[in-house]
């Protein structure tokens, strides 16, 4: 299961999970799921009702969750009886203090090595990279503020003149 599946990070960890053979069911937007269904990632619909649609989704249970949203997905796993040592959230690191949950994948994990892994995936085509906005860098305050409303598919790209 993975939050934001369709983000900036989620869209490139559902490709990347996906390419290591794992089922992927991904928490997006209804405007996102023709992306996720091409990328051969079974989309859930966020908002009310998601924990019915996920147990829907995976009757035998959920074997772990990459939150890349926050706002309670990590207690959500919780509750669909995901090990905390299963639950990997980017953002909300309250609810991994409190639930002992991963926070794996910030900076530290953006070695030249895995960097130069992804880049050669992507030349290849075997990963893509999603752009929803290009913004001047003189305007990275607009830029800021679509990436705040948390509804941007891919990555938001600042450009230098």
């Amino acid at each position: 299961m993975v939050s934001a599946a369709a983000g900036g990070v989620g869209s490139l960890t559902v490709q990347l999970l996906r390419r290591a053979g794992v089922r992927v069911l991904g928490i997006a937007g209804k405007s996102n799921h023709d992306w996720l269904t091409s990328h051969w990632v079974e989309p859930v619909e966020y908002g009310d009702g998601l924990e019915d649609r996920l147990r829907a989704a995976a009757p035998g249970g959920v074997d772990a969750f990459i939150d890349g949203f926050g706002d309670g997905y990590v207690e959500l796993a919780i509750k669909l009886g995901v090990a905390p040592h299963r639950i990997n959230t980017i953002i909300d690191f309250e609810a991994a203090t409190r639930f002992g949950t991963m926070t794996e994948g910030g900076m530290s994990a953006a070695t030249s090595d895995v960097l130069a892994e992804l880049a050669e995936l992507i030349a290849t085509r075997e990963l893509t990279v999603e752009i929803s906005a290009r913004y001047p860098i003189e305007q990275v305050r607009e830029a800021y503020t679509e990436l705040a409303k948390g509804h941007t598919r891919g990555k938001i790209v600042l450009r230098m003149r």
